[in-house]
């Protein structure tokens, strides 16, 4: 079975033995946990990820920000994963093959962009990923279901914490991830305010990690560059919602709702 394309078709999601995605588990999330967990994946995870091209150049997310990610959900094992931007699709390639058993539901919005070929080759053979086309924003609600982890890279900004929050206000996912929240930034600066539990792949207890980058894509740390928490990343961080939804304030439900 091939990796199936479509716009908006729909399946049903099988397997089985999700844990509770709100209440009892939120222990799981704790970036403590997590860090402890990813020592103990690490191997697995480099076993993974070894035959799959970095596609440096391109963008994307960081193997080691997917290894963060892999070492938070998979206590979990969620029947399925909600990803929004796919790009030339290295980063479900990677969910593919950490997750064999879960059914991999990645998002694109531009069918025709140079970067959907790419995508569709790569992950034509394998048989757990759906490839749609659209606006995750009509898109992620409809596919979401009890348990599911979710990975946002596309829309940017506070358009993806507006698309997070509303699937969390659902209380389905276990975990919503998303990309591109650098130090200072508006929309980072948003969830330190609001999201008190949430953490961020450049949190010191997760630096060690970044050496998964340093070979496989130069401009983790420039080139040649040893990992030191004096160079920061030029782009990326990914940052880590649990599923209870915190109470916003009044000013920050507008500011969300400013950012459809």
């Amino acid at each position: 079975m091939q990796a199936q394309t479509s716009d908006l078709s729909r399946m049903p999601a099988t397997g089985s033995g999700h844990l509770s995605h709100v209440t009892g588990h939120s222990d799981l999330l704790r970036k403590s946990a997590v860090a402890e967990r990813a020592e103990q994946l690490l191997p697995e995870y480099q076993q993974i990820i070894v035959n799959i091209s970095p596609e440096a150049g391109f963008g994307g997310i960081w193997e080691s920000e997917m290894f963060l990610f892999y070492s938070a959900v998979k206590p979990f094992a969620p029947r399925q994963i909600l990803e929004s931007g796919r790009a030339r699709g290295k980063s479900t390639l990677i969910l593919a093959r950490c997750f064999p058993k879960s059914r991999i539901v990645s998002v694109e919005y531009e069918r025709e962009s140079e970067n959907a070929p790419a995508a569709e080759a790569k992950l034509k053979n394998e048989s757990n990923v759906q490839l749609l086309y659209g606006d995750s924003r009509e898109i992620l609600p409809e596919q979401l279901q009890a348990g599911d982890a979710v990975l946002i890279d596309g829309p940017k900004d506070f358009r993806a914490l507006k698309l997070a929050v509303d699937l969390l206000r659902t209380e389905k996912p276990c975990a919503v991830f998303v990309h591109d929240f650098p130090p200072d930034s508006p929309p980072r600066k948003f969830v330190e305010r609001n999201f008190p539990s949430a953490w961020f792949g450049d949190d010191p207890l997760f630096q060690r990690f970044q050496s998964l980058d340093v070979e496989r894509d130069p401009r983790a740390r420039g080139v040649g560059a040893a990992v030191s928490a004096a160079t920061p990343r030029r782009y990326g961080i990914l940052v880590c919602l649990p599923s209870r939804l915190p109470k916003l304030d009044l000013p920050s439900r507008v500011r969300l709702s400013l950012s459809a």
